[in-house]
């Protein structure tokens, strides 16, 4: 075993999960995702915007980290591996010519969720924005293409590219 899922240790004692010095949360999406599903639109559309700001801030630790070990198609594979190990779906990357495409099967958020009007994986669009700027060396922008939640479950699609200042 290797990867996200070696790497964890659970201390029972201090009732945390950690990789390092970074603390994980196991959390059924239902749950987490069902609290957005009791807010009104506007603030929903806020929670969610705030989601994707707080996974990139705070996820973007974690890619940073391993991106001292790893470039390019190493990080986004160890992305993609960390990524199932942690339970956020099946990560699968394009690299087209400049901007990056990440296709995500079997998203937490989206299942957490239920049927949707609009995307809900915020988590997913936070991280893979802080990939992307990793990836591209600049600022990156990342938005959802396509939810699962809107489709019946389909793959959830994301599409990442240089900022524009």
């Amino acid at each position: 075993m290797s990867g996200i899922v070696s790497r964890l240790v659970h201390d029972k004692e201090r009732g945390e999960i950690l990789d390092g010095s970074r603390r994980y949360l196991l959390m059924r999406p239902d749950v987490l995702m069902g609290m957005l599903q009791r807010l009104d639109d506007t603030a929903r559309v806020r929670a969610l915007s705030a989601f994707a700001g707080s996974a990139c801030e705070q996820g973007g630790d974690s890619i940073r980290a391993y991106a001292k070990d790893a470039t390019g198609q190493d990080l986004l594979d160890v992305v993609s591996e960390t990524s199932a190990g942690l339970g956020w779906g099946r990560w699968q990357f394009e690299v087209e010519g400049d901007r990056l495409r990440l296709t995500v099967r079997n998203s937490p958020f989206a299942w957490g969720y239920g049927v949707s009007s609009c995307p809900v994986c915020a988590p997913v669009a936070g991280i893979f924005r802080s990939v992307a700027t990793e990836w591209l060396g600049a600022p990156a922008v990342a938005a959802e293409v396509e939810c699962g939640a809107m489709s019946s479950g389909q793959d959830c699609k994301f599409v990442a590219y240089r900022e524009v200042p």
